[in-house]
């Protein structure tokens, strides 16, 4: 009988074919186009914003560790035996304290806010990936007779200096009241220039010597933080959590998620709602599959007539037409989701070529963060994004599977 699933795939695939009716080709053609256009653009969407995500938290964990102790104004001079006091009962790679404070900086009629830091060199460059992008140790030289600094490439490219060349820092001067008694000016010597591709590092960042950072900011031997990195990074919650629990009287544990915890859930809440927004891309031309089908349903009312006189149910006929929503979704996702891996594979060449030849950045990294189009591929996110699909496709095809399976004689004389 016609229960036979195989029957009812071959009966909905030949419905499907083109045929002399070009109307009824070219609305299916169009449906099953828009609908691979919106699975083209979920994946390139979900794909991007997934490497941005990654890209954004390995460059922030990088520069920035996995912990952030925060020392308070009063906190003891004698950091190490309270550094030691705090880390020595967890698993850790290394730690690197800082003085870290705002400032103006300025070259010739230039004058730009920055964030001053403090680092031990050596310490610095076991912790974070500074040294990636600029030897520490081998520019920071605590010998020189100028204390010396590296700056971000976008921050000398404002100041419009290079390498060797002096700049000025100012910084707030304190009375022994304690008061604001005027501006502190120190010469400063460019001993390097890095390139993070993070704005907020490229264009704010100042680095020099705990010892200079010290003496700038006058807090005698004291530090203002201390940056940590575990053997493990998702360690880090209940770590962080473990510290605070112990009630220290002048250092607070940060975790790194919750330190960029704003933006990772801005983030999140983005990428759902693009998600949503392009599914509705996808219903909209499942939409157009609803009505092309309703005329498919139409014009071929004499076969499913024809279908039931020898012996089809109402249940069989139904599953042919939701057989071909199920087709539909199908093509769509076998054409989209290649086509869509093929963009993405390709979408950062296209947009240098872009800004070559246009001369116009397109991914401004004061705007994004980062200076690239990255991209992750997940195969949760395709899997999500073709049962999606299917599921629209299938639900677009009920309507019309409904009035097939109701379609009779006196509705097939009629048409």
């Amino acid at each position: 009988m016609f229960a036979n699933n195989r029957v009812a795939l071959f009966i909905a695939i030949r419905l499907l074919r083109p045929s002399h009716a070009m109307t009824r080709s070219i609305g299916l053609l169009v449906s099953l186009v828009g609908i691979a256009i919106g699975v083209i653009a979920l994946v390139v969407t979900l794909s991007t914003m997934n490497g941005f995500e990654r890209d954004v938290r390995d460059q922030e964990l990088g520069m920035s560790g996995h912990i952030n102790l925060v020392f308070d104004r009063n906190s003891s001079t004698n950091w190490e035996n309270a550094l030691d006091n705090v880390l020595s009962q967890y698993e850790i790679a290394g730690f690197s304290p800082y003085v870290r404070s705002g400032a103006m900086i300025s070259s010739r009629d230039v004058i730009i806010s920055v964030s001053v830091e403090g680092v031990i060199p050596e310490s610095e460059e076991r912790v974070t990936n500074i040294g990636n992008h600029i030897a520490l140790t081998d520019t920071l030289l605590t010998e020189s007779s100028i204390p010396t600094v590296v700056i971000g490439e976008k921050l000398a490219e404002k100041l419009s200096v290079s390498a060797t060349q002096l700049v000025t820092l100012i910084t707030p001067r304190w009375n022994q009241e304690g008061n604001f008694s005027g501006p502190k000016y120190q010469l400063l010597k460019v001993a390097g220039i890095f390139r993070t591709g993070m704005s907020q590092y490229d264009h704010r960042l100042v680095i020099t010597n705990l010892a200079t950072a010290q003496s700038l900011f006058n807090v005698g031997h004291s530090i203002t933080g201390a940056k940590v990195r575990l053997d493990d990074s998702l360690a880090a919650p209940k770590v962080s959590a473990a510290i605070n629990a112990l009630v220290l009287k002048n250092i607070h544990a940060i975790d790194w998620r919750q330190y960029n915890k704003n933006f990772f859930l801005a983030l999140s809440s983005q990428k759902k709602l693009m998600f949503i927004v392009l599914l509705m891309v996808i219903a909209i031309a499942g939409s157009s599959a609803t009505i092309n089908m309703l005329i498919l349903v139409k014009r071929n009312s004499t076969s499913i007539v024809l279908l039931k006189t020898i012996g089809a149910t109402k249940s069989v006929v139904v599953k042919i037409f939701l057989l071909q929503g199920l087709i539909i979704g199908f093509l769509g996702c076998f054409i989209g989701i290649p086509l869509g891996i093929l963009v993405v594979k390709n979408a950062q060449t296209l947009v240098s070529y872009i800004e070559q030849t246009t001369g116009f950045p397109l991914i401004d990294s004061e705007v994004y963060l980062i200076d690239h189009l990255p991209h992750l591929i997940k195969i949760t996110d395709l899997g999500l994004i073709g049962l999606s699909t299917i599921c629209i496709t299938v639900l677009a095809a009920a309507y019309p599977a409904y009035k097939a399976g109701g379609t009779s004689f006196s509705e097939k004389s009629d048409a």
